[in-house]
């Protein structure tokens, strides 16, 4: 009966170190983390839409001439580009500026019609606000267009003034030369002065700049919508290629 008792307790004990093994975790499996993709200050969506906000805000402002009026260019052009339109799904050629960049990626067919979507939404959040960019920019060119006017005139009539003269045999041929000259000179510094007036102007209209300012969260905006779509990893690897792209062709 003893020997009976015992060979049960062994076998109860035995049963217990089975489960109790049983119940044992396995083991954790060390999985390598992936590489977080870190992005450079100037690829961040902040920093782009800033540097096309920049532009808007001090455009380029061309020269006045006896010939041409000063122009505002304050949208960049790039502003406007669906980057991902003519990307082929799955790859695609790469026979542009923007397909340089983004025809490399691996694209599927929801990510390129999110992407539309996105820059649909782009181009309507910016409407208004380039309505009103691109009205206060045509005041602004309009006024730098009568300093020209104005400046072309007073030379048109000094000259006219100056060749009566000398017609009536007031003044010499020599003093007709030396006063056109002075009169050409006085016009060349009233055109030199045209386009830090126009520049004046523009910073001047605080409707413009906060125009400016919305735009560029509308870039933002999207930029971020693009990393959401592609990824890190892939947003990365366009927006190190665009952002060179902005910085040569954005003006």
């Amino acid at each position: 009966m003893k020997n009976i008792k015992n060979q049960l307790g062994l076998a109860l004990a035995l049963v217990l170190t089975l489960a109790v093994a049983s119940c044992k975790k396995d083991p954790l499996i060390d999985v390598p983390k992936q590489a977080e993709i870190e992005l450079a200050t100037d690829e961040t969506s902040i920093a782009l839409a800033d540097s096309l906000g920049d532009f808007m805000e001090n455009p380029i402002i061309t020269e006045a001439s006896e010939g041409q009026d000063a122009e505002v260019m304050s949208v960049p052009e790039i502003l406007d580009t669906d980057y991902f339109m003519f990307v082929e799904t799955r790859g695609g050629r790469k026979d542009s500026m923007v397909k340089s960049c983004s025809g490399s990626l691996n694209l599927t067919r929801d990510q390129k019609a999110a992407l539309a979507k996105l820059h649909a939404a782009k181009m309507e959040c910016m409407k208004t606000n380039r309505e009103i960019l691109n009205r206060l920019d045509g005041m602004a060119h309009n006024y730098g267009k009568e300093l020209r006017s104005d400046a072309m005139a007073k030379y048109n009539n000094d000259v006219e003034s100056i060749m009566k003269s000398f017609r009536n045999g007031t003044i010499t041929e020599k003093e007709r030369d030396a006063k056109i000259a002075a009169a050409k000179k006085t016009l060349k510094e009233s055109l030199s002065k045209i386009r830090a007036a126009v520049r004046e102007k523009i910073k001047s209209a605080t409707e413009r700049l906060e125009a400016a300012g919305k735009i560029k969260n509308c870039e933002r905006e999207y930029l971020d919508g693009v990393m959401d779509v592609l990824g890190r990893a892939d947003y990365a690897k366009w927006v190190r290629c665009h952002k060179m792209h902005m910085r040569k062709g954005g003006r």
